[in-house]
């Protein structure tokens, strides 16, 4: 018979002799560098829905504020 030994999970916590944390792919923390990367980036994707979604309130304002002058020039005549 062929006994197979268990495979722990990856994200499983690995005991080290010196007391390191896991290498596992799972385990690893991402730098400060790459932390600040990833705010600084869902900041600009923040602001820039906020910008779309003003210029399409503005858009569609203006577009309301167009209809009633011309529909009141047509019945005037």
């Amino acid at each position: 018979m062929n006994e197979q030994t268990p495979v722990p999970p990856l994200n499983a916590p690995q005991s080290g002799a010196s007391g390191e944390r896991p290498q596992g792919i799972l385990a690893q923390m991402p730098s400060t560098k790459q932390q600040s990367w990833g705010a600084l980036i869902s900041i600009v994707i923040i602001v820039l829905m906020i910008i779309v979604g003003a210029f399409y309130a503005w858009g569609e304002r203006i577009a309301q504020n167009q209809q009633y002058p011309t529909a009141a020039t047509s019945t005037s005549l």
